[in-house]
């Protein structure tokens, strides 16, 4: 339960893995970050540790599973008997090699024991629905298979990373488990109001997913145009998207002038919101975990900063939002 998560948490920042995976080509695209160094990337992990982090999110689908492995070989090396493991399932390919989604009860339980394995420990913290549609029938969507694992102790606790906003409302709705992941950044504030403030939204532990808009929040994007390698999914992010998330954050180029700089007062902003109970961005390094820990020991932005934030990117693009 949400309560117990809290209660576990020795950090608000959190650690993501999603970068684990590697360019995690799926049907000839790739839908990761590029290459990763798996010694590198242990070496991340340890520091986190060592800086009081202990919550990690993963997915069986960051590379197939390499994720979960470079996790649990961390965690052999190194001491981690606090960590909360949150990972997620439904994104499989078929034996043709076919993306495709799959959140029925019998892959739950295949999918659970492989994360277990690859985890190596008994039991995970935290298991979400991996980005299902957003128009997904939970009324039609029996939780008692969730329930069984709980009571069997393979999972503490169940929900949702929603595809968006708009799908998290309706797994609130539906009161669908305990845990929802959600977009939440300086850029993309839509929660706030769908979300945080829903009837139920006390019975909810939030997990803020990309913090820093996916690495758009990045003081070199404020002189200079991104250019992401081919094996990165935003190489193909569509130009639309791309050309507002460049021209927001220039918006936002004051945040630069704050102490740390653009990417700490994003993350700043994130941990700014009490609703959010953990803040989860990527960590490839050691150097980049010891500034996002920064964020956190420097605390909430001031009132007048997160006004002017408000003020400088009041609202998303258009076109994300769902057409009336």
């Amino acid at each position: 339960m949400p309560v117990s998560i809290n209660e576990q948490l020795t950090s608000r920042l959190g650690f993501g893995t999603w970068q684990f995976g590697g360019p995690n080509v799926v049907n000839g695209n790739p839908t990761g970050w590029g290459e990763v160094d798996k010694a590198e990337a242990i070496r991340a992990v340890h520091a986190a540790l060592d800086e009081g982090i202990n919550f990690f999110d993963t997915a069986d689908s960051y590379g197939r599973g390499q994720a979960e492995t470079i996790l649990h070989d961390a965690f052999t090396q190194k001491s981690a008997a606090n960590a909360l493991i949150c990972t997620k399932f439904g994104n499989r390919q078929t034996p043709e090699g076919q993306p495709i989604q799959d959140y029925s009860a019998a892959y739950l339980t295949e999918a659970v024991e492989a994360s277990l394995h690859r985890l190596g420990v008994d039991t995970l913290d935290v298991l979400l629905l991996h980005s299902p549609p957003d128009a997904f029938d939970w009324s039609a969507y029996d939780p008692k298979p969730f329930e069984d694992l709980v009571q069997a102790g393979k999972i503490r606790s169940y929900g949702v990373s929603s595809r968006s906003v708009y799908g998290a409302r309706r797994v609130m709705e539906a009161g669908f488990g305990s845990v929802l992941e959600v977009i939440y950044n300086a850029l993309d504030r839509r929660a706030e109001d769908l979300l945080f403030t829903g009837s139920n939204a006390s019975q909810y532990f939030f997990i803020g997913r990309v913090p820093l808009a996916s690495g758009f929040l990045n003081p070199a994007y404020l002189t200079q145009d991104p250019v992401f390698p081919a094996d990165q999914y935003r190489h193909y992010l569509p130009e639309r998207d791309r050309n507002w998330l460049l021209e927001s954050m220039r918006k936002l180029a004051f945040l630069d002038e704050e102490p740390g700089g653009m990417a700490i007062s994003a993350l700043r902003f994130s941990l700014s919101n009490d609703a959010i109970g953990v803040v989860i961005p990527g960590m490839r390094n050691e150097r980049q975990v010891a500034a996002n820990r920064r964020a956190e020991e420097l605390g909430s932005l001031s009132p007048d900063v997160l006004s002017r934030i408000r003020q400088a990117v009041p609202d998303v693009a258009d076109h994300w939002k769902p057409k009336v």
